[in-house]
């Protein structure tokens, strides 16, 4: 719990719906973690009020769900307990996004491997809203394909059911549970050279009609799994490295 609490400190939060700041819950913060560690241990602990916030970015309108800070520990001393077994069993090793010590650069340097080696050829596929139209069960069987531990799960669903949607952004937990949404896509794409970014799959291939199938066939794992590429953003192009993966 104080791990997890450390990790929700060094990024910078507004307060939930309780008012409680992390500058406040540093005051007195062994007690508070004592206090909520007992709670978790009794299974007495329940999620405390949310709050909605609403704002515009990338040219959309985005809504956030912010718990209150000592939810988002818990919620991150969740996740320290379920992702070690999901890197192991659950995550293939091209996919770079939303978990530990994988971030853009090394999708980039993953990309310009396959790149360098000839394939030049990319079908880039941005998933649309992978973080909506998942049901609790869904998400709750997403972490249960992995996960067998009885008391991990009772907590996991009581966090999900108390949120408006079970991958709301703002959640804690969200990030490893639409990392988990597409684990099935994954598991699917054998025979083809790939990196995931967060939700950005692209394909290397050596000509374009060879991208052109991978397109195609990525594309109908997504539909299979309740998911489909973002027009807008989805093309098969030969990029540069550093054009892939870039926000906006």
């Amino acid at each position: 719990m104080k791990r997890a609490a450390r990790q929700c400190m060094g990024r910078t939060g507004s307060p939930g719906a309780d008012g409680m700041t992390w500058r406040a819950f540093r005051q007195g913060m062994a007690a508070r973690i004592e206090a909520l560690s007992t709670a978790l241990a009794e299974g007495s602990w329940w999620p405390g009020p949310l709050r909605i916030k609403e704002f515009d970015a990338w040219g959309k309108r985005h809504t956030v769900t912010i718990p209150t800070v000592a939810d988002r520990i818990v919620h991150r001393a969740l996740r320290n307990a379920v992702e070690p077994v999901l890197e192991r069993d659950a995550y293939p090793p091209w996919m770079f996004g939303w978990h530990r010590r994988a971030g853009r650069p090394l999708a980039v340097a993953a990309a310009a491997r396959h790149l360098h080696a000839g394939l030049t050829w990319v079908a880039d596929i941005d998933v649309a809203a992978a973080s909506h139209g998942v049901t609790l069960k869904d998400a709750i069987t997403s972490v249960t394909r992995f996960v067998h531990d009885g008391s991990v799960l009772s907590l996991l669903r009581r966090i999900l059911t108390a949120l408006p949607d079970p991958l709301a952004p703002g959640s804690g937990l969200s990030p490893m549970l639409t990392n988990l949404r597409m684990t099935p896509v994954d598991q699917q794409l054998t025979g083809w050279t790939a990196v995931r970014m967060t939700d950005n799959y692209t394909l290397f291939a050596a000509t374009k009609p060879e991208a052109e199938a991978a397109y195609w066939h990525l594309t109908d794992l997504l539909t299979a799994h309740g998911m489909k590429p973002a027009p807008a953003k989805s093309k098969i192009w030969r990029p540069n490295p550093e054009d892939l993966y870039a926000v906006g």
